[in-house]
């Protein structure tokens, strides 16, 4: 695409979760308006991804759009940024803005059609999150028929792809058969027992010792990695923690399962296809969880009543599974056979409403 398309601004202060899910809404934005360049302002190594994939033509952190937003005099470098941004046509916010803060600053700028609005606006009528992302956008789109088949639209709902030569990049060898399982979450809540996990992963040892299993995590998932390792002495299998989001995505592709809680990776390994099951807790599958025929949610009923609640609670009732519920329904996606969510209602995800942290 030329470099003197138009510019369509996205801004999203979210993280990896939060922004895969409004991955249907940048589509709907592609298909919109296919003359303009999509510029991503949001989490930086998700940028990189959706370049990677190209999604989006060019990526920038949230936090320098936000620095220049929140100054009022520029040095050379800064100008030149604000050059370009001077040739955006439209942006698109997905924030909140009661001050008016950014709507002031983007007009500035000279970016006359502006869309801010959280995801998190109560006003908006849609439950799923990735369907309040695309409710957000009826100023510019009819999203009506666009929301009436968000799941099956292959445009839209289609997977993530890396380019053929980007493949080549892996980081390190995936020893196929591959079994990957993150034990990490952004949130403690959301995480269920490291006894758990060392269950799980005993149970997949025996049943497929032909497979690799690959416990893989962040830099803020270490200490929960630590827990479920203390919990795996002398057993064989594979540690992946610290590398950069685009090469764990590149390594995810090679997994026949992955298996983790509400995470960002979660979201990831579920937009690259891979057949996955999911713990989940404290916040609701109707709402935050990845789509598709490929993904098994599990959880448990919750009696916490509002955050505090929630923050205080010891016994994690809503992720107590047993471990041989989470091995049959990983038999079941790795036969291929079409899972549907074990869904027990609860009404404490509206009070408990951390975005979805990778």
């Amino acid at each position: 695409m030329p470099s003197s398309s138009p510019i369509l601004l996205i801004v999203h202060p979210g993280a990896l979760g939060d922004g895969l899910l409004a991955l249907p809404a940048l589509r709907v934005l592609q298909a919109t308006y296919p003359r303009h360049r999509l510029i991503w302002f949001g989490h930086k190594e998700l940028g990189e991804v959706l370049v990677d994939a190209q999604e989006v033509h060019q990526s920038y952190t949230f936090d320098r759009l936000e620095f220049l937003a929140h100054r009022e005099t520029y040095d050379f470098h800064q100008e030149n940024f604000l050059s370009i941004l001077r040739r955006c046509e439209r942006a698109i916010g997905w924030l909140e803005d009661s001050g008016g803060i950014w709507r002031n600053w983007l007009k500035a700028a000279g970016i006359k059609n502006c869309i801010l609005r959280s995801p998190h606006d109560p006003t908006l009528l849609n439950d799923h999150m990735a369907d309040r992302y695309v409710e957000i956008l009826q100023p510019w789109v009819q999203t009506t028929q666009v929301q009436s088949d968000l799941e099956t639209n292959g445009d839209v709902a289609r997977l993530l792809v890396f380019p053929k030569s980007r493949l080549a990049r892996t980081p390190c060898s995936a020893k196929e058969p591959l079994i990957v399982l993150h034990a990490g979450s952004g949130s403690r809540y959301k995480c269920a027992s490291p006894v758990l996990w060392a269950s799980i992963v005993n149970g997949l040892m025996m049943a497929h010792p032909q497979r690799t299993i690959c416990l893989v995590g962040g830099p803020a998932d270490r200490a929960s990695l630590r827990n479920v390792q203390g919990l795996l002495t002398h057993l064989e299998y594979t540690i992946l923690i610290g590398m950069d989001l685009l090469s764990v995505g590149q390594y995810l592709q090679h997994a026949q399962l992955f298996i983790g809680h509400d995470s960002g990776l979660s979201h990831l390994a579920a937009n690259l296809g891979i057949p996955s099951v999911l713990l989940f807790g404290p916040t609701d599958p109707a709402k935050w969880a990845p789509r598709g025929t490929h993904v098994a949610v599990i959880r448990k009923s919750c009696h916490c009543i509002g955050r505090a609640s929630i923050e205080c609670c010891k016994d994690k009732q809503c992720l107590s599974i047993p471990p041989p519920e989470v091995l049959a329904k990983a038999e079941e996606v790795l036969c291929g056979v079409k899972s549907f969510a074990t869904d027990a209602r609860f009404g404490c995800d509206d009070a408990f409403n951390l975005p979805c942290l990778g």
